[in-house]
């Protein structure tokens, strides 16, 4: 029989992923690991003497795992110059040392019998690793994790932040982001806490605090940070059973706290799946399973029954192995089975754990068919009665027995439970998980509008008239020209016609002409001219208009330009906010209802109403990272045009399904519309000419453009109704 406990290779690459090819070269270091002795000390201590080439600047930094038990310590810049990888100790809970060098560093992993807590020191060539004694039963008490050793004279560092987040695992996760990635940090599990000191640093003000995580539905509770000295420390408080574990990302230094499942078949508790055991040997033939049973007993510490019908003798071989796995091929080879509670573990044959199990199931059914009945009453805070007792008693899934009922007081909000003792602790159980207080969020969107609108227009008027001395001949015929005023008076003594024209812009008087002759010029009823082009632009700001008059030609010229030029630049904003419960729809409206007349089957006619309004329809559901899963409706109406004394609206909507973080703000969407004309209205073939071809023509240039977003910004808000 032989027992060997084996945490070399494999344990040795789990906890040093430094693997290279085989064929690469190893990098040269001019300091190197010479020499190691080991010392027995008083009380049970180990002193483990590392003689280097040169000395060291600071001692090596190094972490610890707890199954199997190892520390590893990191030299930096030091090669091996041993000649081996592996130094047998066997001094104490010291099994044996294993070195691995790598590209910058040589990585020293002490294989140990149980955790112990250890220091470094180092002076000259010499550094010197102590491994404490502990005592039985304490030794995996208040162990210190070197996560990153503290160096000597070293300035001061200081935590940026702290944060917390749930991983996809369910994991809780401690995110510290450093100022440096040289602080000191050391680790240890004290009590059902876990502490981090972190050496040397400054913890601000703003982050001395206590994180409350409970809603998060994670191992931890509490992440409380306080300053210790010239130290600060984290004390993580977590629940129920789980595992930690630390790595560090340059500046960011994480812990993960995940939860383990308690499996009552699996006899080493953890998260990974597969055997988790310590490793060993076993070489029997032909042995008793009673015998080999009790071997992997003393190798564990742990305590196993034995059922009497437990019989029959085998033969086993194995190398390298986690008992674990080992216990469960003897269970296999030999039809047996295995319950484990707590440190005990009995041991029966299948058939037998499976008859007492039904037996014990039997028993307990007719317990609770025969148990007396008691009646508890629950009044509830928070969440109403009736809709209480239908979770209880939904036929589906019926939470109360088969004899259980449930009565209902709306008045006091009370219910009344008659069932067992055990149900009625379910029951207790159930209303401390669903009776309190919900979270309420308030969601605020904005609605901006933006229009810039430009505008140029130019036109021009023109007219052409001859004089003759029989009457007068005119050319053209469309169109007036705009406040011109005609003057005629008569000389009694020649008999002489004067006729004034004036083209007026406000009040100035541009021209005037002085007409002698006994001959009208054809002026209309309303004193206006004719014109022969007429494209003027409405609604002009500027005109200029003049009447030029030659006397030998007798021909009368009449021409107007106008121009408009508009710069519009607005913004609407509406900011519609509501305040909701956490997957409770809200909805706030805002705007007219406008009415039309519409025909009846009847042949009468009735009044309808359509709604123009702005309006935000929103159901958040808070997350446990305290993001924000938001169904939301935006829209914002208005009146357009009407058609057969209906009128149109005019809609700007938005419907979508955003995830945001408390209090930041999301663009849901935005339309942006651009309108480009260049619009010509002239005369066939004379507005073609050139620059003459200006007097026949009318221009109008315009550029709008409209966009509109869309902002959200949701809030959190806590137990007192404000804002965090």
């Amino acid at each position: 029989m032989n027992i060997i406990k084996w945490a070399t290779g494999l344990a040795f690459m789990l906890l040093m992923p430094m693997a290279q090819a085989a064929d690469e070269q190893q990098a040269e270091f001019a300091n190197k690991i010479e020499k190691i002795d080991f010392v027995a000390m008083s009380g049970g201590r180990i002193a483990i003497q590392v003689q280097t080439t040169s000395p060291l600047a600071n001692p090596p930094a190094g972490f610890t795992l707890n199954n199997p038990s190892r520390i590893a310590l990191d030299f930096p810049a030091v090669g091996n110059g041993l000649g081996k990888n592996s130094v047998q100790a066997s001094q104490g809970v010291l099994k044996g040392v294993h070195l691995a060098q790598a590209r910058d560093r040589t990585r020293m992993v002490l294989n140990l019998g149980k955790m112990v807590a250890y220091n470094t020191t180092t002076q000259g060539r010499e550094t010197t690793i102590i491994l404490q004694a502990n005592e039985a039963g304490t030794a995996n008490t208040n162990v210190v994790s070197r996560f990153a050793e503290a160096k000597a004279g070293e300035k001061f560092h200081t935590l940026n932040n702290i944060d917390f987040m749930r991983g996809k695992n369910g994991e809780g996760r401690i995110v510290v982001d450093l100022s440096d990635a040289s602080a000191g940090i050391d680790i240890r599990q004290q009590g059902k806490t876990v502490v981090v000191d972190f050496h040397n640093t400054e913890l601000p003000q703003n982050l001395q605090r206590r994180l409350n995580v409970i809603n998060f539905n994670t191992p931890v509770l509490y992440v409380d940070a306080i300053k210790q000295g010239n130290n600060s420390r984290l004390i993580i408080e977590p629940k129920g059973l789980w595992e930690q574990s630390a790595y560090q990302a340059d500046k960011r230094f994480i812990i993960d706290i995940r939860p383990v499942v308690e499996d009552p078949n699996k006899l080493v508790q953890g998260s990974k799946p597969g055997y988790a055991g310590e490793k060993l040997s076993l070489n029997f033939q032909n042995i008793d399973v009673r015998s080999v049973l009790q071997v992997i007993a003393d190798f564990t510490g742990l305590n196993i029954v034995t059922s009497d019908t437990v019989t029959g003798n085998l033969t086993l071989r194995l190398k390298d192995v986690p008992w674990d796995q080992a216990l469960d091929i003897i269970m296999s080879s030999k039809g047996l089975t295995q319950r484990k509670t707590g440190n005990v573990i009995w041991v029966a044959p299948s058939d037998e754990v499976a008859a007492k199990e039904k037996l014990l199931l039997e028993a307990s059914q007719q317990i609770e068919e025969l148990e007396p009945m008691r009646t508890e009453v629950f009044t509830l805070r928070y969440q109403k009665a009736e809709n209480f007792k239908n979770i209880i008693s939904d036929s589906k899934q019926k939470i109360l027995s088969k004899r259980g009922s449930a009565v209902v007081d709306a008045r006091t909000n009370t219910v009344f439970v008659q069932d067992t003792p055990k149900h009625l602790e379910e029951i207790q159980t159930i209303i401390n998980k669903i009776d309190i207080p919900v979270k309420q969020v308030m969601i605020e969107s904005r609605l901006v509008i933006a229009d810039e609108k430009f505008g140029r227009s130019l036109g021009a008027r023109f007219g052409v008239q001859k004089q003759q001395a029989s009457g007068d001949t005119r050319y053209g015929s469309s169109g007036t020209l705009g406040n011109t005023i005609t003057q005629r008076t008569v000389d009694p003594t020649t008999g002489v016609i004067t006729e004034t024209i004036a083209n007026r812009v406000g009040s100035s008087t541009l021209a005037t002409t002085s007409i002698p002759g006994t001959v009208g010029v054809g002026v209309s009823a309303d004193g206006a001219q004719d014109l022969n082009v007429n494209l003027p632009v409405a609604n002009a700001f500027g005109n200029f208009a003049f009447s030029l008059f030659r006397l030998p030609a007798g021909f009368l010229l009449n021409l107007e330009l106008s121009a408009l030029e508009t710069d519009q630049r607005g913004k609407i904003v509406s900011s519609p906010r509501v305040t909701t419960a956490n997957q409770q729809k809200a909805i706030i409206e805002q705007g007219t209802q406008i009415p039309f007349q519409q025909a009846t089957s009847s042949g009468a006619t009735a009044v309808q109403f359509k709604n123009a309004s702005l309006s935000l329809e929103v159901t958040p559901q808070i997350t446990p990272d305290d993001k924000i899963i938001m169904d939301l409706e935006v829209k914002k109406d208005k009146v357009g045009t009407v058609f057969n004394n209906v009128p149109s609206i005019d809609t700007q909507r938005v419907q979508t399904q955003v995830l945001v973080s408390n209090g930041e703000t999301a663009v849901l969407g935005g339309i942006y519309e651009q309108t480009e004309r260049n619009d010509v209205d002239k005369v066939p073939f004379f507005g073609d000419l050139p620059f003459i071809g200006n007097v026949f023509k009318r221009r109008v240039k315009q550029s709008d453009k409209t966009e509109l977003l869309i902002f959200i910004t949701p809030k959190v808000m806590d137990e007192s109704l404000s804002l965090r």
